[in-house]
């Protein structure tokens, strides 16, 4: 997640990124749910993890264009509802994996 990146979830996200910061590579290695974003339909995508234990799920948000490095970037991460995730299921946005 580039610096750049890190700022804008601070901004969009404050405290809730800092409640996402420690589980992004848990939700990067095994979501629960993938998927093309409703909202960015052409620059990216959604790694969903249910984290019972936390009592959260923890989206992060995928640019779906490679870095000069050829990596895909993390763009953002918080916390969303159980609701909004089913919601994203029952409209063919998200997949469980």
């Amino acid at each position: 997640m580039s610096i750049a990146a890190q700022k804008h979830a601070h901004r969009r996200h404050g405290a809730d990124f800092e409640r996402c910061a420690p589980f992004l590579s848990e939700v990067v290695e095994t979501p629960s749910a993938v998927g093309q974003s409703p909202h960015h339909t052409a620059s990216g995508f959604e790694l969903i993890k249910e984290l019972h234990a936390e009592q959260m799920n923890v989206l992060v948000a995928v640019n779906i264009t490679k870095s000069n490095a050829g990596l895909y970037i993390v763009t953002s991460a918080y916390p969303i509802d159980t609701a909004t995730i089913e919601r994203r299921v029952r409209k063919g946005y998200l997949i469980y994996v």
